[in-house]
């Protein structure tokens, strides 16, 4: 049984089904989430689709999952003033534009409608530029729509690994925002139109956190063809910073760790506060090689003779250019 193909086979039936019943045909249509992503991305994903890895199929699921239990809080707190995947058509100049959104509560009474936008995976701690592009175009369509309406919106970030919650809350609509980002969709539905007859297309890029591991034509990118990449210099040196900051830390902790442990081995489990603090051992066991290379000897074979490649694994490599 070929568990991987099984699930790989199962979620691209089950994510195309879904696209298909809550989003139609995204190739007929710009929407929200397309509009604070690297435009190059967004249109070659329509024009040169490419199969979703099992990564980014279980990273949708987890994003459907992370829907379900909001819903789910909402309904068993008495929330009963929502609907869910509501969608708002706000195409002009030519451009079919789609906005849908996961909630929207109302109070009719003080005519506010408040948006909410719910993200998975690890909380950031300040909202992804991306994540605030689409909210912007949400409540920009929700004021269009509802202009006798205060709006409101937030983001909702749940880590459902690690049971953490990001709630990023105080949105109101901005119609300067709102009106560039729907300029930046006409400019990416002209130059998808203009591919699609076949083109020759100078497409937009905006290299970004999204790059790496979340799009499927990074090869090949005019941002990186040349091996520099300036618009990373913040990525980097956020990167750089944090780790200077673990470095810093983990040298303060491993004292206290060290401390701690040295109480516990002496006095065993003591409770602290709302923490129990104990001591865990693990032992491994490991190969006798001198006795192993002797019994394989006798028998005509070498370790060699077992020997495989094993795994690669990757990091990522930080050093300084040498000055020219």
């Amino acid at each position: 049984m070929d568990i991987h193909n099984i699930f790989l086979t199962a979620l691209r039936n089950l994510s195309k089904r879904h696209t298909e019943e809550t989003l139609g045909d995204r190739r007929n249509y710009l929407g929200a989430s397309d509009i604070g992503q690297c435009p190059r991305k967004v249109i070659l994903e329509r024009v040169s689709p490419k199969e979703h890895d099992l990564t980014t199929l279980l990273r949708f699921e987890r994003g459907h999952m992370a829907e379900e239990i909001v819903a789910k809080v909402f309904s068993a707190a008495g929330f009963t003033n929502f609907e869910r995947q509501v969608e708002i058509d706000v195409s002009s100049e030519g451009v079919p534009f789609l906005v849908h959104i996961d909630f929207i509560f109302t109070s009719t009474i003080n005519k506010v409608k408040s948006i909410l936008e719910v993200k998975s995976g690890s909380v950031p701690s300040v909202p992804y530029g991306s994540w605030e592009s689409q909210l912007y175009t949400q409540m920009g369509a929700v004021a269009e729509q509802y202009p006798d309406h205060t709006i409101k919106g937030a983001l909702l970030s749940l880590d459902l690994a690690d049971g953490e919650i990001g709630f990023f809350p105080g949105y109101q609509p901005d119609e300067t925002v709102f009106q560039s980002l729907k300029t930046k969709a006409e400019g990416m539905w002209s130059d998808y139109q203009a591919m699609l007859q076949g083109d020759e297309v100078d497409l937009t890029t905006e290299p970004g956190l999204l790059c790496g591991g979340y799009c499927n034509h990074l090869l090949g990118c005019p941002r990186f063809a040349a091996q520099e990449a300036p618009d990373m210099a913040g990525i980097v040196a956020d990167l750089q910073h944090l780790q200077a900051e673990e470095k810093s830390l983990k040298a303060k902790i491993e004292p206290l760790k060290k401390n701690l442990l040295g109480v516990v081995q002496t006095v065993g489990a003591i409770k602290v506060n709302n923490s129990i603090l104990g001591k865990r051992s693990q032992s491994r066991k490991s190969l006798n090689m001198e006795k192993l290379e002797a019994f394989l000897a006798d028998l005509g074979q070498s370790l060699s003779d077992f020997q495989e490649s094993g795994a690669v694994s990757s990091w990522l490599d930080i050093k300084k250019c040498k000055a020219a």
